[in-house]
């Protein structure tokens, strides 16, 4: 039977290490900083697609098959932090089970109840920092390289993405541990790849951060340097892994995030 017993390990990062706990930080070495944070407290300006002005607004009544990932054709779920950092996402192809990122507050605690049917839980007591909110990445290979989950500023300026806070979806952790499971502990691995553009499309560099390796998992908010991928216009994230079958990638590719820190 396969151990369920699981350690939380921190990915080495580069740089400064800051706590971000508003949405706006004037000290350091960086004139100017801005934090998304998803909550409603540190809502921009202007409406959402549904008309609201709340990042909880964007919050699906269920976390699969919910009215606004899957059962929502007029219009086409996404959000923007317009008047703060001015990072937006939408979903490439509707619905969410095409990959993208949705707005969640779901908490599943007890990693091994959760099936695809609680994707949008994390099993921390909410998001990064004591907060309420956070964002659910879900990557789907199947959608073609213009699918691909990714955040972007909305008023086309490049600016330095410096880290996110991030976590492992209750969901992808108890497909990885369960006594069913094809994925290894000890040997398999699993992987954010995150790719900054510039505003002409060029890649800008690549990122890397392991949410499972070598037996230990990442159950706790955790730290993802993106300042090396310079000034960016995008960035897109895939997640990869060791754990393949006939069918492709077998392990869940979904991680959370939380307070994208942006330099100005």
């Amino acid at each position: 039977m396969k151990k369920t017993f699981i350690m939380a390990f921190a990915a080495i990062t580069c740089g400064l290490t800051f706590t971000a706990c508003s949405n706006e930080d004037n000290s350091g070495d960086y004139p100017y900083r801005r934090v998304l944070t998803f909550e409603d407290a540190d809502w921009g300006t202007g409406t959402n697609f549904l008309g609201q002005k709340s990042w909880s607004s964007l919050i699906d009544d269920a976390q699969y098959y919910g009215s606004l990932l899957y059962d929502n054709e007029d219009e086409e779920y996404g959000w923007s932090d317009e008047g703060n950092t001015w990072l937006a996402s939408e979903l490439y192809s509707y619905p969410f089970w095409s990959g993208g990122i949705a707005i969640s507050n779901y908490v599943e605690k007890d990693y091994t109840k959760a099936s695809y049917t609680k994707q949008l839980a994390v099993s921390t007591q909410g998001g990064h920092n004591g907060s309420k909110n956070f964002a659910i990445v879900y990557y789907s290979a199947w959608g073609g390289p213009d699918a691909v989950p990714s955040i972007y500023f909305s008023d086309g300026k490049e600016r330095i993405i410096d880290h996110m806070y991030v976590v492992n979806t209750s969901y992808t952790l108890n497909d990885m541990t369960n006594e069913w499971s094809t994925f290894t502990i000890g040997e398999d691995w699993l992987k954010i790849i995150a790719t900054g553009f510039d505003s002409k499309g060029n890649e800008t560099g690549e990122a890397e951060f392991y949410l499972a390796k070598d037996g230990k998992f990442v159950t706790t908010w955790t730290k993802f340097d993106l300042s090396v991928l310079g000034k960016v216009a995008k960035v897109k994230f895939v997640v990869d892994g060791s754990d393949y079958n006939a069918w492709g990638l077998s392990t869940p590719t979904y991680f959370a995030f939380d307070d994208v820190m942006i330099i100005y």
